[in-house]
């Protein structure tokens, strides 16, 4: 059996996952621009720019990035439906998360990493802005679940993971999926932007 590890929080709490196939972290959120304080780690810039969502359809036709696609999308309609039975409201597909959170989980599996902060520090808030999304709120990631309601599974059943599906303040989603010497996930959300 492998030996469980301990990560450090940020907020001071300690997360144990085991080295097994299946594993699972995630990112508590990131406060609101306006709540931030000044000696946060991590800081959320605002914008007036407009958020690209669109809703989560599966792919029709059969090929690597469409069976990609139609997997992230299932565990977006997966998250969805746990949000439904919890009364929250349902998250919107944002391609800008969609973005980042497939370049984490392939960068995740070309570096040989399981973490939110990449070898060079970069962090899931830092990633999500680069890509374009300026209202980034948290992060969950997990590597070696085959399928969608798997690694829901697995996230359901993490407190930290599932205050993320579940929190009511997030409105869009991103997930990307690696498959390579994983699979390798990532979920992004994001907080409303301004219009």
């Amino acid at each position: 059996m492998p030996r469980s590890k301990k990560r450090k929080r940020r907020d001071g709490s300690v997360a144990k996952f085991r080295g097994a196939a299946n594993t699972t972290t995630s990112v508590p959120p990131q406060r609101r621009s306006h709540e931030v304080d000044e000696d946060d780690d991590y800081f959320v810039a605002s914008s007036g720019g407009a958020a690209h969502t669109r809703s989560a359809r599966p792919a029709v036709s059969i090929g690597p990035d469409n069976y990609r696609t139609h997997l992230e999308d299932t565990v977006v309609r997966l998250t969805n439906q746990a949000r439904a039975k919890a009364g929250v409201p349902p998250l919107k597909i944002n391609e800008l998360l969609r973005q980042a959170a497939r370049s984490h989980s392939a960068d995740m599996a070309r570096r040989g990493f399981f973490s939110h902060n990449d070898p060079d520090g970069v962090t899931p808030f830092d990633r999500m802005r680069s890509h374009g999304y300026a209202q980034p709120a948290a992060e969950n990631i997990a590597r070696g679940q085959r399928l969608p309601h798997e690694v829901i599974h697995s996230w359901l059943n993490s407190p930290g993971h599932r205050a993320n599906l579940l929190n009511p303040e997030f409105s869009v989603i991103g997930v990307g999926l690696h498959l390579d010497s994983g699979p390798w996930w990532t979920q992004n959300f994001g907080y409303p932007t301004q219009a």
